[in-house]
Parts: structure tokens; sequence; C-alpha cells
């Protein structure tokens, strides 16, 4: 062993340093992925729709299975029409021009049809602005029942506050792959 070698700490001195280096860049590498998921999580939970908070806590499952109504009853345009359209005080108010029942509910959207203001119902399902959807093409045209995207509407006790399918471009392309229908981009990307 040359003097230079022992000067350093040994013969194996230069691999320990080696094995120390490659370690602490592992370390790095490793430590930089966990940062980088934490940030992607964040970054898609800032992106994913957020539960909303409804002005009534309407009930699906009493007007569909009590009443006998079903969704275009009430939802008036999603077999004719881009928008199926939220319902408020002129479709509510052909029911409720006075209260039905003792519900503090009900007693709510009475006050809402007798002093003619609308009801500030929050929109849970959106689609962005370049992105053209029609409900009448895909419910009367394509024959979609309303429960493939918003789940099982008519046992619902509670208001809609978040999506039961989260709309994107793959969920998109997923319903039409299996229905065998085009994703020609320019259908829906004006």
């Amino acid at each position: 062993m040359t003097d230079s070698a022992q000067g350093r700490g040994g013969a194996h001195a230069g691999e320990g340093g080696a094995v120390t280096a490659r370690r602490a860049r592992y370390g790095l590498r490793l430590a930089g992925f966990g940062v980088g998921s934490l940030l992607a999580a964040a970054l898609l939970a800032g992106l994913a729709p957020r539960p909303v908070t409804q002005p009534i806590a309407f009930n699906h499952n009493l007007h569909v299975a009590d009443v006998g109504l079903e969704c275009v009853d009430c939802h008036r345009y999603v077999l004719t029409g881009a928008r199926a359209t939220i319902p408020n005080i002129e479709v509510c108010g052909e029911c409720h021009l006075e209260a039905l029942g003792e519900s503090a509910e009900e007693q709510r959207l009475v006050a809402f049809v007798e002093s003619g203001d609308l009801i500030p119902w929050q929109k849970v399902y959106r689609v962005p602005d370049h992105v053209y959807f029609s409900h009448r093409r895909h419910a009367a045209i394509g024959g979609i029942e309303c429960e493939r995207c918003h789940g099982p509407m008519a046992e619902r006790t509670e208001p809609v506050a978040r999506q039961a399918v989260r709309i994107s471009m793959d969920a998109c392309i997923e319903c039409h792959d299996q229905a065998g229908v085009t994703n020609d981009c320019i259908l829906c990307h004006r």
C-alpha cells in the first residue's frame, strides 16, 4: 500500500466513500420522489371537485319512490336539450305552492316559491368550456340511463354534494369505447 493510500484511510477508503456517495444520491432521489408524489397528490386533490352544500336538503328518494316522479318530470330538458337543467321555483312551484307536509326543508322551498327568489342550487357536474356535452345526445339518442353518470339518484335521501362519477376525458373515452361509439375529438372539443 502506498503512503498516499494510507493517508486517505487505507486501501478501502476510496470504495467506502463511493458507496456513501451513492447512498446519499439514492436517499436524495428517494426524498425527491416522495416530495414530488406529495405535490402531485396535493395538485390532484386541488383539481378534484369538492363537495358542495345545497340550500335545501332535497330528497330524491321521496320524490321518485314515494311520489312516482321520473327524472324528466323535474329535469325537463334531459331528453331534448344540451343541458338537463336543475329544477327551480317554476318547476318546484307546480307542486309546492304550499307545503304538502311538515318538513322544515319543504317550508324553505315554499318560501322560495312564494318570494319568487331562485333557489341557489350549487352546480355539481361541470365540463370545461371547450367541451360540448349534450344530455339529449346521450340520454335520448344513446339511451344511456341517468344512473350511469349520476349514480342511483332514486335511492338518495340527501342532496347531491359531489359527482357520482368523476367527469374527465378518460372517463368519457372509456365509456365511448365500451359503447362502441366514436372518440373523434371534434365531436366534443369545440
